[in-house]
């Protein structure tokens, strides 16, 4: 009996059998009806569709003699059919359809769609599932689907083992389920197979867990049995090179290096120098990464990384590239070579964005984001302290590659809609990158004449140009193509200096990129030994609790104010990091601050030096210098390219939920100074019955006002946003569900409106980020809670001045932030912990 289908599966196979081979060439057939084949057998049956069948037929005819069939899933494809498995009813084709379907999606995994490795995992427990309930079964055709079933999951297994494997340094739960994986690959290889077709694949898979077993093992309980089966196997294995490291030359000469001794090396080096010749060009990079590894293990020689990386660059093996770089820096680093660690770090942060969405769910990408944060702020710190132009200009390629990439993955814009093309365009793109650093590196230290500079980066611009271009889909915040040239930030520093901060674990530095019409600036790099991790930590969490506190209650652990913990705050990042910032800014007017992670939580603006009995001496960053904030020079970019002249403005949207909060605010005036503003068509919401409501409200208006709290998520910003009522948030991902909304301006001061993710170093998501990522082009937002007294006073006066022509939105914001601290407490100077929760952001 056969199957029926989907009518319009089986009118497009008919027609597409009808057209080959006269309107059709046979790879072209092969191409499609491979496609809808699949397409017809997932989710399998134990009954065959007729279309399918055909298909089939047609497809075993072509690859008959060809030489296409060396492939590997051409070839799974060509014996699965040749040998009717999917063709005949019941419950066998059932279970050869699960292993059909797992295998292919297996394949696709292992050419770059990740996502479909869980569900080629399922495919495999189900075939292993079914061959369960008919275990009595003896057809030699039941023992090959249950041997090939088990080692297509145990290969599965050792995969997802490989994919999550940098996650092991989490430990707990998430440690526990990855080491799961060679666990249950190992018990499924403890006996080997009966279908002699597959012992050489048993070997592999099985050693392939072994070593994973114990390179990764407390060295304390580590079982010297693991590595030494694993070895033996392999040298018992009949597979030939290239077999996708399962059973090949190179998976044994992995596990001699993973064993260390000398003689291990010596022969691992011996056997890669083969292999690497051998296999094809595609597959030889992984071949040299090893050799790499091993001459480094061997003697330090460390010389074979560089071209390693540039062949996986020029084969599209963005994922080798990147471990062969964070492993030289890693062993760079051991060693004291901590600035050449640092350009390592870089070439490997120049790939990421290639590799977006690689991970996957939120909190696998996290761990994987801490430790490229933490090395991203490490590296950067080490090149400022270098000093030399072209380090600088590397440290501010470090952190626009980490920041990218935390947006792109927390923001979601991984998947084929935010990148170009495919693996090689984008290792061409990471190629291009890194090639025009060099440029630039060698022109900022006077090693090419000005001419040949011009010329070489002009050919590589363009080149750059035209590929980046191919993205239809970008996003405001996130070059998700490829990371920007030092060309394009100095253009971004035009109108007004850039300043990049970091924070490390021993330390941390600022590169300024001066304002000013040259393309080709010099950075300028301040060293903040003083400006470590664990005093950005401590900063943040007394911000958090002095925002806990109400009225004049003490902090139960310090004993302090809110107002005195802000001073400690405020004084500590002026003496740490914004007084010689906000020296060497000289006498500038305007200054953009990309500060990531935790430190674009703190109140750099109003960092000052506050002596408790002269308030008429207290000074502030803000006092000469006007400072908004971004979150990359993309955005940057974006902001100033849409922004609309205030003065051109004309209607303004008012969402004012009802209040039903613990810390409920007195909004009255603040409606009625809205009210108030003239030339401004005013429309305002109190309820919100769904979120496209709003969607559709914004594209009417060009300000959005929100007239309530904030309800940020310090372990998962996009869940965080704005409170509504009832227990209802209005989520941050709700704004990112649409196109760009270019020129719309935020007003969103209500309590902790600003905050954003406070566990990734470098990581920049939050409200006014996903608000930038939405298309709007300003955000006003609070940093902690609001005293609501002043609220209405502020309000009005920013629009007033903001609506002033040609007024830039942080000099609006910082001339009234002035105004409070002189003369708010009546007449007296007013603590900044009332006036400088307020910040700008966008560039």
């Amino acid at each position: 009996m056969l199957l029926m289908i989907d009518p319009g599966s089986a009118a497009q196979a008919r027609q597409l059998l009808a057209d080959h081979p006269q309107q059709l060439s046979d790879d072209e057939f092969v191409a499609r009806a491979t496609m809808l084949h699949d397409l017809i057998e997932d989710p399998p049956t134990d009954r065959p569709a007729y279309e399918a069948v055909l298909l089939r037929r047609r497809m075993t005819e072509i690859w008959s003699g060809s030489e296409h069939t060396t492939a590997l899933p051409v070839e799974f494809r060509y014996r699965l059919f040749q040998a009717g498995h999917l063709d005949e009813p019941g419950p066998l084709r059932h279970l050869w359809g699960h292993i059909y379907c797992g295998t292919v999606k297996f394949y696709r995994a292992l050419s770059g769609e990740r996502s479909c490795l869980k569900s080629a995992e399922s495919h495999c427990r189900d075939a292993l599932l079914i061959r369960g309930h008919n275990s009595t079964q003896r057809h030699p055709s039941w023992t090959e689907a249950r041997d090939e079933s088990t080692m297509t999951l145990a290969t599965i297994l050792c995969c997802l083992y490989e994919q999550d494997r940098e996650l092991l340094a989490a430990g707990g739960p998430t440690a526990q389920n990855i080491r799961a994986y060679a666990d249950e690959a190992i018990e499924l290889t403890e006996q080997p197979p009966a279908t002699p077709q597959v012992i050489h694949w048993w070997r592999a898979v099985r050693a392939r867990a072994l070593v994973y077993r114990w390179c990764d093992a407390d060295t304390a309980v580590r079982d010297p049995a693991d590595i030494d089966g694993a070895i033996s196997l392999l040298e018992s294995a009949a597979a030939q090179p290239g077999n996708e490291g399962l059973g090949s030359q190179k998976l044994l000469a992995d596990a001699l290096i993973e064993r260390r001794g000398h003689g291990d090396l010596a022969r691992a080096i011996e056997i890669l120098s083969v292999w690497v010749g051998e296999v094809p060009a595609d597959m030889a990079p992984a071949g040299q990464q090893s050799l790499a590894q091993a001459r480094m293990f061997l003697d330090g020689d460390d010389q074979l990384f560089d071209a390693s990386y540039g062949d996986a660059l020029a084969t599209g093996r963005l994922r080798i590239a990147w471990d062969t770089k964070t492993q030289h820096a890693g062993w760079l680093r051991a060693t004291g070579r901590t600035r050449e660690a640092a350009h390592a770090y870089l070439s490997a942060f120049r790939v990421l964005p290639g590799l977006v969405g690689l991970q996957g769910e939120r909190p696998d990408k996290e761990v994987v984001l801490l430790h490229t944060g933490r090395a991203a702020s490490t590296a950067a710190t080490d090149l400022v302290r270098s000093g030399s132009p072209g380090d600088l200009i590397a440290a501010v390629m470090v952190l626009e590659a980490s920041r990218a990439v935390m947006l792109g993955e927390m923001l979601d814009l991984s998947g084929p809609q935010a990148a170009p093309g495919g693996g090689l365009e984008r290792a061409r793109l990471a190629q291009l990158s890194t090639h025009i650093a060099a440029l630039e590196n060698a022109a900022a230290g006077g090693q090419l004449s000005p001419q040949q500079t011009a010329d070489r980066l002009n050919l590589a611009y363009r080149e750059y140009a035209a590929l980046t271009g191919n993205s239809a889909h970008s996003r405001p915040t996130v070059e998700v193509a490829g990371l920007p040239t030092w060309r394009t930030v100095c253009r971004a520093a035009q109108p007004a200096p850039l300043v990049y901060l970091t924070a490390g674990d021993s330390g941390g530095g600022a590169v300024i990129v001066p304002h000013g019409p040259s393309d080709e600036k010099q950075p300028i790099g301040i060293s903040l030994p003083r400006l470590d991790h664990p005093t950005v930590l401590e900063l943040v969490a007394l911000l958090r609790r002095m925002d806990e506190l109400e009225g004049q209650n003490l902090d139960p652990e310090t004993g302090e104010s809110r107002i005195q913990i802000m001073t400690r705050v405020l004084e500590t990042l002026w003496d740490r990091a914004m007084e010689k910032v906000v020296e060497e800014l000289g006498g500038t007017r305007l200054a953009v601050l990309l500060a990531g992670g935790l430190l674009g939580m703190l109140p750099l603006h109003a960092a000052g030096e506050m002596p408790q009995e002269r308030p008429q001496s207290w000074r502030f960053a803000l006092d000469s210098i006007a400072f908004t904030y971004a979150p990359t020079v993309a955005s940057v970019t974006w902001a100033r390219t849409h922004r609309k002249d205030a003065s051109q403005w004309k209607s303004l949207l008012v969402l004012a939920p009802p209040d039903d909060s613990p810390r409920p605010m007195s909004r009255e005036a603040e409606l009625e100074a809205l009210c108030r503003l003239e030339g401004l068509v005013l429309e305002k919401i109190d309820t919100l019955e769904d979120n496209e409501t709003l969607i559709r409200a914004l594209e009417r208006h060009d300000i959005f006002h929100f007239a309530g709290h904030g309800r940020p998520s310090a372990t998962d910003p996009l869940s965080g946003g704005l409170y509504l009522s009832a227990g209802q948030t209005l989520p941050v991902a709700s704004f990112l569900a649409e196109p760009p909304l270019p020129g719309r301006v935020a007003m969103i001061p209500g309590c902790s409106t600003a905050m954003i993710g406070d566990h990734l170093p470098e990581e920049s998501v939050g409200l006014p980020t996903a608000l930038l990522q939405a298309g709007f082009t300003d955000v006003m937002a609070t940093q902690w809670s609001v005293e609501g007294g002043l609220m209405a006073g502020l309000i009005d006066g920013l629009y007033r001045r903001w609506r002033e022509p040609r007024t830039h939105p942080a000099f609006a914001l910082a001339g009234i932030q002035r105004e409070l601290f002189r003369t708010g407490d009546n007449g007296r100077a007013l603590h900044p912990l009332y006036w400088a929760p307020f910040t700008h952001t966008g560039g």
